[in-house]
Formats: structure tokens, sequence, C-alpha cells
């Protein structure tokens, strides 16, 4: 399932249809799970039916795999009601989150928040650390991670002075540019929207010159940079807790699943979303390729929840994807946008674990979850 359809947002996680083709095309060439055709069915949520696309899947899907929706919230009940299991691509809303009958294979607990991109952009930029501004979203689904975020960054040192919590179609960005402007917001991080540019232009019109724009990997695709090439954009980095495609040629992994992609789909392209597709892709063959005979939804999740240092093949550092004991990759590395596209920063990453700068630190425990 993904929000391709969705008429606000064209395409949105597309990546997630063109992984699943890509994967099972590869999966089915070398003999399938043990001799087993997998068949995908692509259930299109566009953005406000996830609903009743689980409904759908309910009737004729053994699992849900590679999946994600941007206001999954109205997926769950429907979704345990008929005891559908899944390994999806990710999840967004707390209550998603918390569902049973699942297995993810890149963890995010609401109690716990990435810090690590925030910690080094302190020290790089101290006095924009006390001008801080949050683009968030009115949406249910959505909502939760813009408090979440403000309460972890104030807790390593951050002051909030700006949080928006801004409708899920938004025709015009010149309000929202001039009140982070008159708050004196340096550096900022954008949540609910899908591209950057039309936030950018107004900045540009209303003159608001933040020092940088901190971006989670949803940005983390070619549209940032076309946005990039078309417009006088500020400072902005990408945080991801998995290798960057553009260095591929380091990680045999990297490479094989660009491989799968544009042997399925030449004009696929590679984002955060096709990283996390082809792990959860992986996960659930592995797992059901270990379950044999007794290829059951139970038996996948049992398999899966076995992999304790979990990395995909060496795309992500190893994590616990056990439910019981998952907890958020305390590892980021940080890529800079260009306008001839992503740059990994090592000076910004300060890496102490290969590509990654990895610690405890890197991650904060949360009080309120806002569920």
């Amino acid at each position: 399932m993904s929000d391709a359809g969705s008429t606000i947002v064209p395409g949105l996680e597309i990546e997630f249809f063109q992984v699943a083709d890509a994967f099972v095309k590869w999966c089915n060439a070398a003999g399938g799970i043990n001799g087993r055709t997998i068949k995908v069915n692509k259930h299109d949520a566009k953005l406000f039916d996830s609903g009743a696309r689980t409904l759908d899947a309910c009737q004729t899907d053994f699992m849900m795999v590679g999946n994600g929706d941007a206001f999954d919230q109205a997926t769950v009940k429907p979704r345990l009601a008929c005891k559908l299991a899944q390994i999806p691509s990710y999840v967004v809303s707390p209550d998603a989150y918390n569902a049973g009958l699942q297995v993810l294979p890149t963890p995010g607990p609401i109690n716990e928040y990435p810090v690590g991109a925030f910690r080094r952009l302190a020290v790089m930029f101290p006095e924009a650390k006390t001008h801080f501004g949050i683009g968030s979203s009115n949406n249910a689904s959505i909502r939760p991670v813009g408090l979440r975020l403000r309460d972890a960054v104030q807790q390593i040192g951050y002051k909030v002075v700006e949080l928006q919590e801004q409708p899920p179609l938004v025709d015009n960005w010149r309000p929202y540019a001039s009140a982070a402007q008159q708050a004196g917001v340096q550096g900022w991080q954008q949540i609910s929207a899908q591209s950057l540019t039309p936030l950018v232009t107004a900045a540009n019109n209303v003159g608001w010159k933040p020092t940088y724009f901190i971006e989670n990997a949803q940005f983390y695709d070619p549209k940032t940079i076309a946005s990039a090439k078309a417009s006088n954009f500020p400072t902005t980095y990408i945080y991801l807790a998995h290798w960057p495609f553009e260095l591929a040629n380091q990680n045999p992994t990297v490479a094989q699943e660009i491989k799968i992609l544009h042997e399925s789909d030449p004009s696929a392209p590679t984002t955060d979303f096709t990283a996390l597709a082809f792990s959860a892709w992986t996960l659930w063959a592995k797992s059901a390729t270990e379950c044999g005979e007794n290829l059951t939804q139970d038996c996948v999740l049992q398999k899966a929840a076995q992999n304790h240092a979990w990395s995909s093949g060496g795309m992500y550092p190893a994590h616990d994807v056990d439910p019981a004991n998952a907890h958020t990759i305390p590892c980021i590395t940080m890529l800079k946008v260009t306008p001839n596209g992503f740059v990994y920063d090592k000076d910004a990453t300060k890496p102490n674990q290969d590509i990654f700068n990895c610690g405890p630190e890197n991650v904060v425990k949360l009080t309120n979850t806002y569920q």
C-alpha cells in the first residue's frame, strides 16, 4: 500500500510500489520463497482512503509488506480486526506504531526521538540553537511528530520559538514564512510538506533568511535537488539512518538494490522510502524462507522478530527489530543539499562508526508521546 494516487501530493510513496515490483520480480526469478511464487497486490490509499484499502487487503492478502501511508491511523482498526499481519516500510502515527501483528524493520518507538543531527548542528551553529522553528501538521496522524520533535530538541538545549501546525494542503506559504521570520527563526525543520519549494519561495519573497534547514529523510528525494537548482535555497542538511545511495560504490548491498530497482524500472528514484522498502521486503523474504512449509503469518513474524542485529545486508547499522526490545537506531549520517545532488558531509556527520555518527546520546527519551 502507498498513497501514490494522491491528488494533493501525486506520486507520494510510489517507491513502495516500485520496490515491490522490483524485489518480487528479482526474488521470483531466483526461485521465489522455497519455490513459491510471490504475487503483489497494490492498494492505493490516495492519502485519505487507507482504511478502505486496508479492508480490501483483508480480503486478498497473505500479509502486508513494504507498505506505508502518511495518514496511517485509519489502517489500524481494520487491519487488526481481520488479523492481517505486516512488515511495513514505515509507520507514522502512535496508533500505528503501537499496533500488534507487525515487525518494524526500522523501529522508532514513540517514547524515543533521534537527535543526532541536532546535536551536530548545535556545535556548527550554536546561535541558531536558541531560535529554532518547526513546520508541523494539524493532521491527527502527523501532529504528534511535531510535538515530540519540539520536546526532544528542548532536552538537548534548543529553544523552540515557533511551532506551526499547518493543514495538509497549504495554498499560500507566505503567512507561514512571515511568522517564522517574525519569531526570529534561524534553524528550521519542515515536517508536513512533501516539497520544500513553496516554503523556500515564500521565504525568499518575505526576506526570511534562516541559517539552515535540517530535514528528515522524507526530503531525501530528487525533488529536493530540483528545488535547490531552481531557487535561492538555504543551507540545508538531510539526516539518514542508512547508507546514502550516492555512496553505492562503497557498499555492495546499496549497489545491488539500485541494480534490482533499475532493471525493473530505470526511471525509479532512489530515496529513503526506497531503502525502507528494500529492508522490509528483505526481512519478510528471509523470514518467510525460514518458515519452510509452515508458511503462516505467525511464523513469519516470529522469525522476523528473531533478528536482533538486522542491517538489511549492510544498508543500515545493525539494530534489533524484536518488538519487545526495539529501539531507535542511534546512528545518523548527514548529507548536504546542493544543486548538483546530495553530498555526504563528513565534517557535519563526524563519523565514529564507518560513515555514521553513533552513540546513545543520539536518542532521547520522551515522557509525553502525545497519543
